[in-house]
């Protein structure tokens, strides 16, 4: 049984490093949810889940046109041009990061003219930054989860998340006037860069060649601009809701709902997860195998982890009241409901991973693009109304309804396209 047992551990170690590594980045957001909200307060924690939507969002193209990419394409380049390719890679990121820090720190200063009630002034500086080292070593743990450097990725991300962790906590309970938002990224930013500097020792060998950089901004340009499209899609859809939440019934009803949706994190032990992993191993299984390989691994990976996550979902819904005053204390009692709701959600969201998946690696992007319009379509159309109508619990059946459109629209996307 011992040989079994460490035969079946080094044949799926990238999966059990990838869960291990969610497990901590999911168990220290899940903590650091807990210390703002409760530092924080219910209003300051909805102001900072208002400001880190823009981090959100600069990630979410980040990801669409520099990860999404080198996780699919990456493993499926020859030996002897990996150098070149992952040089031309790594310019990319650090000119898209560039970016994205002056066009938050511009747009987070600017946003007291459309929302002055949010109280959002003054943390254009740390927001930036923190979105910029977070965007750095994020793209350095996926190279290593690309690479197979799963344990790597596993340090890495120790460093900055336990770090993390660590100061906040020592800074909320050692200063009671650093309970600030702005301290709290500021916090998020040391910590993301500190562990992206030791990212930089764990590259291997790169190479510069202007053929190889043109060729792969060309094919990662073909490969993510439908991704890039429906990430910005994916944000108005995610986001629209608790925006119309803040502007209709206040900063601490975000705060409610970020409490109750953080309740469910440990579900992104799998979500996130196996993002990590997933997608590079659909690509390997369609290149060896062919479709027939692949789909059977897509419907591996749902059952699997689809009953997990069914599980734990169930578990926290049978008594949410009782887990939101033990962990947030009575501030939070009353919104039990809201953990009911997206308990639910999380089961509908996981069985979107491996559609997703699938879709990146036979290339075809378009059908994402397409579902994306259709969900924020419907969050254009319904957002105001399901919220005017419902309150709170609008925002989560919302959530809930653009999975289900996500589903269905991803499922029939890739059935047209493997048959």
């Amino acid at each position: 049984m011992i040989r079994i047992a460490a035969r079946l551990l080094a044949r799926y170690s990238r999966i059990n490093w990838a869960l291990a590594d969610q497990a901590v980045i999911s168990g220290v957001n899940f903590v650091t949810g807990i210390l703002l909200a409760r530092f924080l307060g219910l209003e300051g924690f909805g102001q900072f889940t208002l400001a880190w939507m823009a981090v959100l969002f600069i990630h979410a193209l980040q990801h669409a046109m520099i990860n999404a990419p080198m996780m699919s394409i990456g493993p499926k380049q020859p030996e002897a041009d990996l150098p070149a390719y992952y040089g031309a890679v790594i310019v990319q990121q650090i000119a898209f990061s560039l970016c994205g820090f002056m066009v938050l720190l511009a747009a987070i200063e600017a946003s007291p003219l459309i929302f002055p009630d949010w109280g959002l002034s003054g943390l254009g500086l740390p927001l930036a930054s923190a979105a910029a080292a977070f965007q750095i070593q994020d793209f350095l743990r996926r190279y290593l989860f690309t690479r197979g450097k799963a344990a790597q990725a596993f340090v890495n991300d120790g460093v900055r998340y336990l770090g993390q962790l660590a100061v906040l906590a020592w800074l909320f309970l050692s200063f009671p006037e650093q309970r600030q938002v702005a301290s709290a990224l500021w916090v998020i930013a040391g910590a993301a860069a500190a562990a992206a500097f030791l990212g930089l020792f764990q590259v291997e060998r790169v190479a510069w060649s202007t053929g190889v950089f043109r060729a792969t901004a060309a094919r990662h340009w073909q490969f993510s601009r439908w991704l890039a499209g429906s990430a910005v899609m994916e944000w108005i859809t995610g986001n629209l809701f608790m925006l119309a939440a803040g502007a209709l019934l206040g900063t601490a009803a975000v705060g409610a709902l970020r409490a109750a949706q953080t309740l469910l994190g440990p579900c992104h032990i799998l979500s996130q997860g196996l993002e990590n992993v997933v997608p590079a191993r659909a690509a390997w299984h369609f290149q060896h195998g062919g479709k027939a390989a692949l789909v059977g691994y897509m419907k591996k990976i749902g059952l699997v982890f689809g009953l997990i996550t069914v599980g734990f979902a169930a578990m926290v819904a049978a008594a949410p009241e009782v887990w939101l005053g033990l962990i947030y204390g009575d501030e939070f009692a009353g919104y039990g409901y809201l953990v009911r709701w997206y308990a639910v959600a999380y089961v509908v969201a996981l069985t979107i991973l491996p559609l997703r998946a699938g879709l990146r690696a036979i290339e075809y992007t378009r059908a994402i693009f397409l579902a994306n319009i259709l969900t924020m379509l419907f969050s254009i159309i319904f957002a105001y109304l399901l919220i005017d109508y419902f309150a709170l619990p609008g925002v989560v059946i919302g959530r809930l309804l653009i999975y289900a459109i996500l589903l269905a629209a991803l499922l029939l996307g890739l059935r047209k396209r493997l048959s």
